[in-house]
This record gives structure tokens, sequence and C-alpha cells, in this order.
């Protein structure tokens, strides 16, 4: 999905069609009133935790800012982490993520990922892991019911901050909950309105909430080479300056793609494309060619002012992969190997992004777990901190 980035300025054009959005997202905001309280718990009393990052990743060195947003789908996956012979527990840091993949529908044995799901796996994780963060990854749809809910964990005090799965594959399948909705477009001139609406949305149901509104909002949006994510993030920023701080908008850019197809240099490309385009403005006009008549086009970078140039730390980048990858497979999570993905972090680590979304299985990470390039940055920890990344009460 990704590619050489170019920088189109966003438009105004769709505000109405915007309007429905934030509609909606008044309505959902008034039913999710009635949310739970943000009670400290037991687990949380009982260990010390070290200061959260503040944004997704530490800043620091590479092994500093080395940070894992560890995917959940299942019960199975919880137990990976929670229980003494899953044996991976050991090997996070309190600065780790997990992320509930709320989209999930189900398998086996396993049932969808409906928001009271994700709600009793997020207590078993905060449980065993009092001091790392939790992100609900949703959906774009508005059936508080069904797997995809786009408010999932609004009201979950387990919760640190509510990601849309931004892409045109969520944004179509929740259509049928919201009618009004306009056809996704890949456009970024035309969809980084629409965009701004859904954030907005987003931002302002958690808002109304009485644990929701002090969690974070923001995106894993689909990595589309025309997108510009540094407007993006500028936009997450505003949307979550209602907590007191300026740049507190995570994302976490779909980049598995480029992983599974260009390797680690491509990989590394793509980061040093984000983090330009988190620290320029790209300015695209036509000037004079000597000795012609038609005018060329030139795209000039011009540096963010400090106060609306985004950080790092608060960006991250997917890696997809298996522990069994067939070499003809189209999707990036069943062609990548583990050693490819291990092999695409250190040169995005070298460009200053510090956390890495890994979408696999518990064996796949496992296989992660074993390369060179992770050992070294997650070794196993010593027995007595494994049931709380780390940190020993």
């Amino acid at each position: 999905m990704a590619g050489v980035a170019l920088h189109p300025h966003g438009s105004a054009s769709l505000r109405a069609r915007l309007i429905p959005l934030v509609v909606a997202a008044g309505v959902l905001a008034l039913l999710l009133i009635g949310g739970r309280s943000a009670a400290p718990l037991p687990a949380q009393a009982q260990v010390s935790c070290p200061a959260l990052p503040f944004g997704l990743a530490p800043s620091g060195p590479a092994a500093e800012r080395f940070t894992m947003l560890i995917r959940i789908n299942t019960q199975g996956n919880v137990d990976t982490y929670t229980k003494p012979d899953g044996g991976m527990g050991g090997r996070l840091r309190p600065q780790d993520i997990f992320v509930l993949n709320t989209r999930f529908q189900g398998s086996g044995q396993f049932p969808p990922m409906t928001s009271s799901e994700a709600a009793d796996l997020a207590s078993q994780l905060r449980a065993a892991f009092p001091c790392n963060r939790i992100i609900d990854l949703n959906g774009m749809s508005l059936d508080p019911n069904a797997a995809g809910y786009a408010f999932s964990g609004i009201d979950d005090p387990n919760i640190f901050a509510l990601l849309t799965d931004y892409e045109q594959s969520d944004w179509t399948a929740g259509q049928a909950t919201d009618p009004t909705r306009p056809p996704w477009t890949s456009k970024f001139k035309a969809a980084f309105p629409l965009l701004k609406g859904w954030d907005f949305g987003l931002m302002s149901t958690a808002a109304a909430n009485p644990v929701g509104t002090g969690k974070r909002t923001g995106l894993a949006p689909q990595d589309i080479g025309t997108w510009n994510y540094g407007q993006i993030a500028q936009d997450l920023n505003k949307k979550n300056s209602r907590l007191g701080a300026p740049k507190l908008g995570p994302m976490s850019v779909q980049a598995q793609d480029t992983c599974a197809d260009a390797a680690a240099a491509g990989f590394g490309a793509r980061a040093k494309q984000l983090r330009l385009q988190y620290a320029f403005k790209f300015i695209t006009t036509k000037v004079k060619v000597p000795g012609k008549k038609k005018k060329r086009k030139k795209t000039i970078r011009v540096p963010l002012k400090k106060k609306a140039k985004p950080i790092l730390e608060n960006l991250g980048m997917e890696i997809s992969f298996t522990d069994s990858p067939e070499a003809s497979a189209s999707q990036a999570i069943l062609s990548t190997s583990a050693a490819q993905a291990a092999a695409c972090v250190p040169p995005a680590l070298k460009q200053g992004v510090g956390a890495f979304f890994f979408f696999a299985s518990d064996d796949s990470i496992r296989l992660l777990f074993q390369q060179p390039q992770i050992a070294a940055l997650r070794p196993p920890s010593s027995s007595a901190g494994q049931a709380t990344g780390g940190v020993h009460p």
C-alpha cells in the first residue's frame, strides 16, 4: 500500500457531507453517558509503575524507544502473556502496549470481540500487567452489539486510547449502520475532510463520556502513498488537545505491505517519508523553465513550526507476519516471515520511529522474539517480573 508520498492540500468542499457524522457522534455521546467509573484498580496499587511515555513510545536512543504493540484477538492470546505456561509475559516491558482488535469476528472456539468480550480480556490483562497500556483498535460500525463497534472501550477504565482502523474495508462495512456515510475515496484532497470529520466524531463522543473523557483518540490508517500522514497527525493532536497537552494524538500507519514487498530497505525508506511528513509542509507550485513556455511543477518543503510539528514518539508502523510464510500469498500476514519482520525494525528505528504494531499470531510472535534484532531489544526478564511486564511488586 505504501509508495512515494505526494502531498495535495485538503479541502472543505465536503463539509456538508460530514454533518451526519457529527450528529451521529452527538447522539452516541448522549447514549454513552452512563459509563463506569475510572477508580484505581487493586493491581495498580500493588506495584510501583514507572512514568508512562508521553507518546506511544518514549524518546531516547533506539533501544529505549522500541515499543511493542501486541495484537490481541482472543482469550488464547491473553493466556499467552498472562499465564506461566504461555511463556511470553516476561518478554514485555512496561512501555509495551496490548491492542485489543475489536474488529475480530470470531474463529473456532473464540467468540467475536464485542465490547463486553473486549472488556473481559482487558480486565485480565490489567490484572496481570498493571503498568502496561491497553488500546482498543475499533472498526467503523455504529452497532454497539457487534464486533467492530467504533466506540468499543469508551467506558472501560482499563483502556488507555481508542484507535479507529481507518481503511476502505472498515469504512465500507460500517456503511450498513451509517447510511449517510459517503463512498470511500483514496484521493487525499477529498478524503482528508472526511477523515477529520471522523476524528471529530470520535473525540466528541469520548469527551462526552465520564470515563471516555480522559482517553486519547487516534487512527490506524490505511497506508496510501498520496496521503500526508503529517497533516493527519496534526489533526489528531488538535482533537486530543482537550486532554491538556498539544501533541497527544496517536497513530499507527498500516505499513505492513512495505515490509512484505520491499523488505528492510523499503520499510526504512517508508519510515523516512513519514518522518519528513512529520517535519515539513510540502508546497507544490508551478515555475518557469528557461527557454520553454510551459511551466513545470515543483514541490518544496517548508519546516513546520514547532507548535504544529507532530512528534515521532506518537507514530507507530504496523508489521504483519506469520510463522509459516507463503511467498505467493497476497497478504502481508501470510507472506512475511518473522525473520523479515524483525529485519524491518532497525531501519525504521534509525529514522526515529519507536512504536511497532506487530499484527501476528502467538506462535509468530514467539518466533519473532528468537530473531537476533528483537532478542537484543526484548530479552527474557527474570521470572519474578513475568506477570507485570517487567515491573516487580
